[in-house]
């Protein structure tokens, strides 16, 4: 009797103990990244995490960050060692990480208070004596009342003045600060330049300046209103702090783009999603209601946030730039090659859907790659490709179906795409580590070594440039979205270790992609085989027609 009490009794202290931590257990453990705060953001977001507690047990570890940290963040985030990752992030943020290979799921956006829209936009502000005409800004207004033709004549003006404006900005991830108006410049051809040589260049010159004191775009504001700076740019929410001032103007940029963004990790447990999707659906105004935060919106239930960022996502794409190519025959003495031989070149060029284009010598002022024709024999030429400007030569052998113009083309238009080097340039705005956007289907290994170079343009469009010294690179990380390098010849910062890479300049690295040994190996012996089986079909013909028994009519 008394060992079965003691039985019954240890197993229901076994029961209890195991029950007592079960709230403990089923509480999930989230990290929240909050990034650019000012004091109502960091208010708001605090609002959020005390409504999602109260929905459902969780614990979250707040940390908060700057732009670039979080991207980096992000991007290398283990859910299997550091657990799950919850964050609101500005657009461009979310975009860069998205980039540069973070995986993350959108579960919501906000409902802004002061225009009840989940998109916002960006503004150009400017002190009222940057002025544009003798009649003063209003009747400037009064005349283009489109922002599309106010944001054109502005640009006008930066044209005009003897002493380019001086725009500043706070980081170079904020979207509305830096990222719209870098590409409303770059499509205006407006750059930053620093020295005063301008007896070359074909486009519009200001000075970008990152104050050290400028932690948020209010901060940019009060340095315009100051006249410390000519003109900066702004979202809609500091724009609202400031519109009525008298000395402050606006004009509106032609972009729309989506309030911050509430993501997760997309690894993380897909009933802690859902937990969080039903919350923010049975959000009521009363349950944030601070600072610009209305409420929380279910981002798939918001189709113009989601046309807004589909739209942002075209924009921060980087298409590569132009690669200029001329062809032409070998000056070797015998060297024979025929107009339809190099034609089946420039058709293979314009054919390939690469960056290349056919060098025009009525208008551009430089090429890139020559390429130098030979005919070997009958049905195959030798193609040597150099990149002028970094001394890297190429050679492949083509051989092609005699007399078909079109075997030659598709032909050539298979090497440029699977066996040639490539050239890509650094993406400027990371100033942690030089990369490469990765837009080639050929892997880079870690340790390759390659060269870069300084670039300065004076035209893009006809390709006319300046040249620095090329200096080794070497990569350090490689994968499906960036190769990430290191080297001495990059810019720095002044007593640091960061870089400084300029969106906004004239001033461009080059990096010649190097396609690996291994790869090449292959290729020049798949290329020896050929030639050597051609050459033994070859000499077994010749020796069937010199060894064949004559007959007597021969």
């Amino acid at each position: 009797m008394m060992a079965s009490w003691f039985r019954y009794s240890l197993l229901l202290i076994l029961v209890l103990c195991q029950a007592a931590p079960v709230g403990a257990q089923n509480k999930a453990n989230v990290t929240f990244l909050g990034v650019a705060l000012d004091a109502e953001t960091k208010k708001a977001d605090q609002k959020l995490l005390d409504y999602l507690r109260g929905k459902f047990p969780v614990q979250f570890e707040k940390r908060d960050m700057e732009y670039g940290v979080a991207i980096n963040t992000l991007v290398n985030w283990d859910s299997k060692k550091q657990g799950a990752v919850m964050a609101r992030v500005t657009p461009y943020v979310f975009v860069a990480a998205e980039l540069l290979g973070a995986d993350l799921e959108i579960m919501a956006t906000y409902i802004s208070r002061k225009t009840n829209r989940p998109t916002y936009n960006s503004y150009f502000v400017f002190h009222k004596s940057f002025g544009f005409n003798e009649n003063g800004f209003a009747d400037f207004v009064q005349k283009l009342s489109n922002p599309e033709e106010q944001a054109e004549k502005f640009i006008q003006h930066l044209q005009k003045r003897k002493i380019p404006a001086r725009f500043i900005y706070h980081s170079k991830f904020s979207t509305s600060s830096y990222f719209l108006p870098s590409l409303y410049f770059k499509q205006k051809g407006v750059f930053s330049v620093f020295n005063n040589d301008q007896r070359d260049r074909k486009f519009i010159t200001i000075h970008s300046v990152k104050p050290d004191k400028a932690r948020g775009s209010s901060d940019l504001v009060r340095l315009v209103k100051d006249q410390k700076a000519d003109f900066a740019a702004v979202w809609d929410g500091t724009k609202n702090k400031f519109v009525n001032d008298p000395d402050l103007h606006f004009i509106q940029l032609p972009y729309t783009i989506p309030n911050d963004l509430l993501v997760v990790s997309r690894t993380m447990d897909s009933g802690l999603q859902q937990k969080i999707r039903d919350a923010i659906q049975s959000m009521e105004v009363s349950d944030i209601n601070e600072g610009d935060f209305l409420k929380w919106q279910d981002f798939n239930s918001s189709p113009k946030a989601r046309k807004a960022l589909a739209s942002l996502r075209w924009l921060a794409k980087v298409p590569p730039r132009q690669v200029v190519v001329n062809i032409r025959r070998s000056h070797k003495s015998d060297s024979v090659i025929d107009q339809a031989q190099l034609e089946a070149a420039r058709q293979a060029v314009r054919l390939s859907g690469t960056e290349l284009v056919l060098y025009d010598e009525d208008f551009h002022s430089a090429f890139d790659v020559l390429w130098t024709l030979e005919q070997t024999h009958d049905d195959a030429i030798l193609i040597t490709s150099t990149i002028m400007d970094a001394d890297l030569t190429q050679e492949f052998y083509v051989s092609f179906k005699k007399g078909d113009k079109e075997s030659l083309t598709a032909r050539i238009g298979a090497i440029i795409n699977d066996k040639m080097h490539r050239i890509r340039y650094i993406w400027p705005f990371d100033n942690e580590s030089p990369r490469v956007l990765r837009d080639v289907n050929f892997k880079i290994p870690v340790g390759q070594k390659m060269k870069a170079q300084k670039i300065t343009w004076n035209d893009f469009n006809t390709n006319e440039y300046v040249i620095d010294t090329p200096f080794e690179v070497e990569v350090v990380k490689s994968d499906f979205h960036s190769f990430q390098l290191q080297g001495q010849g990059f810019p720095k910062k002044e007593g640091g270790n960061r870089f400084a890479f300029d969106p906004l300049s004239n001033a461009a690295y080059r990096v010649y992609l190097v396609r690996s040994d291994e790869e090449s190996s292959v290729y020049k012996i798949a290329t020896q085989i050929m030639i050597g089986l051609f050459s033994l079909a070859a000499l077994f013909a010749f020796r069937e027609v010199m060894i064949r028994p004559k007959t007597p009519s021969e």
